[in-house]
């Protein structure tokens, strides 16, 4: 019993519920246990005082919390859904207080080596379980693949699974392939596999921005095998993934027509016929993304400064899509992309907050000291994978990505601002007035 309560101090506790914040996904209650639980733990912190001790991370990251939340305000006057953007507001504000618990939670080195071991942990269970699903056809819990060839681990929805290994590849994989561990080659090549298996080109693309972060721990030599393995198992696991290869196919035909209508167009800009067949390449190309882009841009153009309002696309989507009976068409649940969703709905100023952040993360990195810039490195290339402005399924404030963002941010903050990582030249110059004084 004495073990148990050393254990679950309060400390460990916001660190477990970090990982969690992962971990938990493919589970009942899915990201909502992790996240109110933070919350829960963020709350308690401030009760007991605890706040002084993660001031500064937390400070950061309220200003980055700002400049999503003062974009939000602004667009409720004009909001097309009032209730859904107030909603959203009360989501952020919880997703502030479960920051406060993983800040908490990863103060010290030892405590980001705790999570990261966690994390390809973790991920090793899930690349283990989505090979057995794609060889035997169900997992470990009996989850069979929701459509041909593409596998989703212990997920009961497609997409999640395969995002969520892409995205954390720079994090997960960072310090086994620093000290060039064999295990870590091994992760990184069943990483590979699950991505390709996963079944999306937008997977694909995330892992590829995470692998170029990860060349960076690499020389010249290694750079050139690490290239030649990847290809050599993308040509291997492709024959396997029949829906990549369909999608793979659609972009090879629709960017021939493509060009054959810009052609068209060029000759007779008037020519409605072949407006309408670069449209409709364009969707093939991107699996139907040209309506949402298309009803995004009218949504940008009709309410420049404010949007729609906050998490009210999907609402406001039918006032501005052209009308087809394709029912992914007209009953869409976000816009595909992160920046063209939030510059839709909280219009120019909401892109501005975005990119605002993006800026102020970007300087508190360029600004601290070398050993806080290498313990934040891999939160910083994740976030990078995360962030990147043309992926073309991700979205900054759904659910299941913003409490990976949270655990992923919090860590990057807390690293750049940790008591536990000073500057070497900042000790000598401690230790020197220690002497003096002496």
């Amino acid at each position: 019993m004495k073990d148990l309560r050393q254990a679950c101090t309060l400390s460990n506790l916001c660190r477990l519920f970090a990982l969690l914040l992962v971990a938990w996904q493919p589970f009942p209650g899915e990201y909502r246990v992790p996240l109110v639980g933070s919350a829960l733990l963020g709350v308690a912190l401030s009760l007991r005082g605890e706040f002084p001790a993660v001031a500064e991370p937390a400070k950061r990251l309220g200003m980055l919390l700002l400049c999503l939340v003062i974009p939000g305000l602004l667009s409720i006057p004009t909001s097309l859904a009032p209730s859904k953007s107030w909603g959203e507001i009360a989501s952020v504000a919880l997703v502030g207080l479960a920051g406060l618990s993983v800040l908490y939670g990863l103060r010290n080195r030892t405590d980001h080596q705790w999570l990261q071991t966690g994390l390809v942990v973790v991920i090793a269970a899930w690349i283990s379980d989505g090979l057995l699903q794609a060889f035997t056809g169900a997992d470990v819990f009996g989850i069979t693949p929701k459509a041909e060839g593409m596998i989703n681990g212990p997920f009961t929805t497609n997409g999640i699974f395969g995002i969520i290994v892409a995205v954390l590849t720079p994090l997960v994989l960072w310090e086994p392939l620093k000290h060039r561990s064999r295990w870590g080659m091994a992760l990184l090549t069943g990483v590979v596999i699950i991505v390709i298996l996963s079944g999306q080109r937008n997977n694909v693309l995330l892992l590829v921005l995470g692998l170029i972060a990860l060349s960076s721990l690499w020389g010249r030599r290694a750079r050139v095998i690490g290239a030649a393995a990847l290809i050599a198992a993308v040509i291997i696991t492709y024959p396997f993934a029949p829906t990549l290869q369909k999608r793979v196919s659609w972009m090879s035909t629709s960017s021939a027509e493509m060009a054959a209508s810009l052609q068209r167009l060029q000759t007779d800009p008037a020519d409605t016929q072949a407006s309408k067949r670069l449209f409709e390449s364009l969707n093939r190309f991107t699996s139907d993304r040209g309506f949402l882009i298309d009803a995004g841009l009218k949504m940008i153009q009709d309410r420049p400064l404010t949007g729609v309002g906050l998490n009210a696309f999907r609402p406001a989507y039918p006032l501005y899509a052209q009308r087809t009976p394709h029912p992914h068409r007209d009953k869409p649940t976000h816009a595909h992309n992160i920046y063209l969703e939030l510059t839709a709905e909280t219009g120019l100023i909401g892109l501005a907050g975005l990119l605002l952040a993006i800026g102020l993360g970007w300087r508190w990195f360029l600004v601290a000291s070398p050993e806080r810039q290498a313990l934040a490195a891999p939160y910083g290339a994740t976030l990078v994978v995360m962030l990147f402005p043309i992926t073309t399924h991700t979205v900054l404030l759904a659910a299941f990505y913003f409490s990976l963002l949270l655990m992923v941010l919090g860590g990057y903050l807390s690293a750049l601002f940790s008591p536990d990582a000073l500057d070497s030249s900042g000790l000598i110059m401690a230790q020197a007035e220690v002497s003096s004084e002496a």
